[in-house]
């Protein structure tokens, strides 16, 4: 995430503006070798060990393109779709400036009811099509970034992500859509009588449970093609196209069209799904609710088991706090076992006075490359470890009485292995290669260790497979269809328990393989979730769904009347759809494969912007046009342009490359700008002279930033090196005394590193955390030039008084001499400028931030508050001169977090400040200052 700024002074009313950088611009390792099938209605590139199941994507591509062609009556252009193979975290997208589509390849290890990656390219290639039905026409090299911005403002993100997931659902066997946790969050909040309005469904909140907009986007798109004209989307973009920079649009052109605005449609859509809802929930049963300790905001109590104290272990997920596993007593007492870094979806297992757990880490350098890694906490000594490093491995267990790991593990060609590991050696004691169609999830041990339980999907569905260890033999329990299976696990040899959606409730369920009858255990209001069998009692801990969270409940096996279930496909809402269609494709085309590579993967020219670095700042701007190119893998780009400074009346050209293929990111810039200066008149000393001139600017840079994380805190570190050249010329003063027309190789060195707890949803500052930056600079070629300047800034964190509140304190240290003297390479205090001038030598900034309400107000479609909070800061400047301890400045802040337009991005961050200067010198005692942060 990055943060951009900008201030006005109230008191003299400057004003500078900023925005934050919206373009993905990450790298995947340059070890990668890339090939393409190229042909006329898309290029798709792809890491060789993906050719096999790109050739099998290929065929699907090719029909998904036609289906969303059709629907919106549009042939997309041809587009470049990058599979990216080491990147964990299921995710893709579509993009323009330059326009391509990326998509993770890696099976996700959360449960689902189809295969991954075809779902993923089914829902981002109608992005692709919605993209070039609203602004096909404006294309590369010149136009790409305004076709994005008008896309971005036009359609709201409800709208083309909700008709993007209704896709995936209309045309698959599977899909969000026929989930039913899907819809869970909404009929859980509507039930407690939650009425929330529009735009907390669209925009979120800190404090409650709400799912995101495609969630609520899904619902509204099915409504609207359910109750209004069939295929009324083509009428739709051509309205938005007649009226392209009308405000509210899309509202309009929608109301056009059915009559209803989107609040409106929103209100239809929810009593839509409550007289659905009504009768569903009346008729389930409700469970005792286990909850140690209360909050307003909401929790989760993941993934409940018992020890031999009886005691509770649970994964306790919160808006406050992180990640942690934690144990309640028999007297409710709750402690924290440890934290624990980010998953890609909630899991432990434990036994033997252990547990286990995977986590993600990153490349040090390659954002695109990441890893799953096993962890291992020993209850009786304490003691945390890592056991295995730069793995690719899912959801570890752990064996019944020996010392070793079981778990899954993914190739970069999406092949799926079993993988046994030695708990105290760390190492690889067995691998069992899986069908190359098949992927495995959530495995279970059966009581003695022989065998496991587990989910397997595959271009057929899912099913529940079961596998010994001493063979490969696969022996599946269900026909194939497509359940999201959950959490199997073995009651006793003959019965198997696990969650399931049959009849569209998500429930726990009993399978005996003799009989092969399939029971229903449970009937849960919401749905019931993570189930564990505890032999010793009898009885089934599992999670319970309610509008604040996933919170425990428990049942006795025994009691249960394992009435018969005939397995039923749910089909979501589309059972309501007497037109629902299951795309089959055309798998006779040869496609070709061939090295990706030439001088066409280098550059890009896509775009004219008014800005040469994508809007991330405006500060400072000056009226320009720049070209942009940037290749499709993210390694090059390159921005000439020409500006024109108003404030001094002179012109400026320049060009930017950047290289960022290997692990150092090298940048080369060139500019030649005109500027001015003052000169004082010999024996004249109240007369000046104004000059000008133009100079070459030639500054080159190497950075190696490097990041990673343990556990629960994220590092960062790297070192930076700059030079740079300047040759000043066109001088308009002849023999002009003291001017340096040349400057030749100044060099600056930086290192940095940095440790940081990660945030809770929550957080205003991390919880903790230490950051060091050492920079020096100095002239070491220039015989006539002399001076360094060398600089030190400190940043800690620590908690608050109360919950997410925090202390932050800032020093900085800096020595300059020569043409330097005057240089600040530290932060300046608040209210720096109204006092009288004193070289700088350190600063020192302390400073608590707090909450101050979560009031989640939307006023009217202008703005939506989620965050209200304080801080009070003091600042030091040159401690080292002080008597006392008096600060230089002190004072108080206030800022709201909010959206705007009711656009999920940016965040903004909109705050008053006021400074009072501590200084007998100063010119304005109270400086107010408002601020306004962007962040994406």
């Amino acid at each position: 995430m990055k943060t951009y700024w900008l201030t006005i002074l109230l008191s003299i009313l400057t004003f500078h503006t900023g925005i934050c950088q919206i373009f993905e611009d990450s790298q995947a390792p340059p070890s990668q070798k890339w090939h393409q099938i190229d042909c006329q209605e898309f290029r798709l590139i792809f890491p060789i060990e993906m050719k096999n199941g790109a050739i099998t994507l290929a065929h699907q591509i090719e029909t998904y393109l036609k289906i969303s062609s059709r629907d919106l009556q549009v042939t997309p252009r041809k587009i470049s779709l990058i599979l990216q193979n080491t990147q964990l975290q299921p995710n893709g997208f579509v993009q323009l400036a330059p326009r391509k589509s990326e998509l993770y390849s890696s099976p996700t290890p959360e449960p689902d009811n189809q295969e991954w990656l075809p779902n993923l390219a089914l829902h981002e290639l109608r992005h692709v099509v919605q993209f070039d039905k609203l602004t096909g026409k404006l294309k590369a090299p010149f136009l790409e970034q305004l076709a994005l911005a008008i896309y971005g403002l036009t359609l709201p993100s409800w709208y083309f992500e909700g008709d993007a997931t209704w896709t995936e659902t209309h045309y698959s066997k599977g899909g969000r859509g026929k989930l039913p946790s899907f819809e869970m969050p909404l009929k859980a909040n509507e039930s407690a009588n939650k009425k929330y309005k529009f735009e907390k469904y669209l925009l979120g909140s800190y404090r409650d449970k709400v799912p995101s907009y495609y969630t609520i986007g899904y619902f509204m798109t099915h409504y609207l093609k359910q109750n209004f004209k069939e295929n009324f989307e083509p009428e739709l973009y051509d309205n938005l196209k007649k009226n392209i920079l009308t405000p509210y649009n899309f509202s309009r052109s929608l109301k056009k069209l059915t009559g209803y605005n989107n609040s409106g449609l929103f209100t239809r859509t929810m009593n839509d799904l409550n007289h659905k809802w009504r009768t569903d929930i009346s008729e389930k049963d409700l469970y005792e609710i286990i909850e140690p300790k209360s909050s307003k905001n909401y929790q989760d109590w993941l993934l409940p088991k018992k020890d031999e104290n009886n005691n509770l272990l649970a994964l306790l997920q919160s808006a406050n706090n992180t990640s942690k596993i934690v144990k309640i007593d028999t007297n409710n007492r709750i402690s924290t076992l440890i934290n624990i870094g980010s998953q890609i979806t909630p899991n432990y297992d434990f036994r033997n006075n252990m547990i286990t757990w995977d986590e993600q880490k990153r490349d040090l350098r390659y954002t695109k490359r990441t890893y799953n890694v096993i962890n291992i906490y020993h209850l009786k000594t304490a003691k945390y470890e890592q056991i295995s490093f730069k793995s690719r491995y899912y959801y570890p267990i752990i064996h019944p009485f020996k010392q070793e790991i079981l778990t899954i593990e993914v190739d970069l060609g999406n092949q799926t292995s079993i993988s046994i590991i030695d708990i105290n050696t760390k190492k690889v004691l067995k691998n069992i290669p899986m069908d190359a169609d098949i992927f495995l999830q959530q495995p279970c041990f059966n009581a003695d260790g022989t065998k496991i339980i587990a989910i397997a999907i595959s271009n057929k569905g899912t099913n529940l497979v079961e596998i010994p260890l001493d063979s490969t033999q696969m022996t599946f329990l269900q026909d194939w269809g497509n359940e999201q299976f959950e959490r199997p696990q073995y009651i006793d040899e003959n019965n198997i328990l696990f969650k399931a959606q049959y009849g569209g409730e998500d429930n726990l369920f009993q399978y005996n393989k003799q009989s092969k009858i399939t029971s229903k255990l449970t009937r849960a209001p919401f749905g019931a979730f993570n189930p564990t069998y505890n032999p010793e009692h009898n009885e089934i801990l599992f999670n319970n769904y309610q509008h604040n969270g996933y919170k425990i409940s428990k049942i006795t096996l025994n009691n249960q009347s394992n009435e018969e279930t005939r397995p039923t496909p749910y089909r979501g809402n589309e059972e309501l759809n007497n037109k629902h269609i299951e795309i089959t494709t055309d798998s006779s085309t040869a496609y070709i494969v061939s090295p990706y590579k030439g001088i066409s993967r280098t550059f890009n020219f896509h775009s004219l912007s008014l800005s040469n670095t994508n809007f991330e700042s405006l500060d400072n701007f000056r009226p320009g046009i720049f070209w942009l190119s940037n290749n499709i893998l993210n390694t090059t780009q390159l921005v000439m342009g020409y500006e024109y400074d108003t404030d001094i009346k002179k012109s400026i050209y320049s060009a930017t490359l950047n290289y960022n293929k290997y692990l150092p990111k090298f940048t080369l810039k060139y500019e030649n700008k005109g500027q001015i200066g003052t000169a004082t008149i010999a024996n004249k000393a109240d007369s000046t002279l104004n000059f000008d001139w133009r100079e070459h600017d030639v500054s080159a840079q190497i950075a190696i930033p490097l990041g990673y994380y343990k556990r629960n805190y994220s590092y960062s570190t790297g070192f930076n090196f700059a030079t740079s050249y300047l040759q000043r010329y066109n001088l308009s003063i002849k023999n002009l005394n003291n001017f340096t027309t040349k400057v030749l190789l100044p060099l600056t060195y930086q290192f940095y590193w940095n440790r940081n707890a990660m945030m809770a949803k929550m957080d205003i500052t991390p919880k903790w955390g230490q950051n060091f930056s050492i920079t020096y600079r100095h002239l070491p070629f220039e015989d006539q030039l002399h001076g360094n300047i060398f600089s030190i800034r400190t940043g800690f964190y620590t908690p608050g008084f109360l919950s997410n509140h925090g202390f932050q304190l800032r020093f900085a240290y800096q020595k300059a001499s020569g043409q330097y003297q005057y240089s600040n390479d530290i932060p300046t205090i608040s209210g720096y400028g109204y006092y009288k001038y004193e070289k700088i030598k350190n600063t020192l900034l302390l400073n608590y931030r707090f909450p101050i309400s979560y009031p989640d107000w939307a006023i009217g479609g202008l703005t939506y508050i989620k965050r209200i909070k304080g801080g009070v800061f003091a600042d030091y400047q040159n401690i080292h001169q002080q008597s006392n301890a008096n600060p230089k400045s002190f004072g108080l802040a206030i800022s709201a977090d909010f959206n705007a337009f009711r656009f999920p991005l940016p965040n903004f961050e909109a705050a008053l400040k006021l400074t009072y200067i501590n200084d007998i010198t100063a010119t304005q005692k109270v400086v107010p200052t408002f601020s306004l942060n962007y962040t994406y």
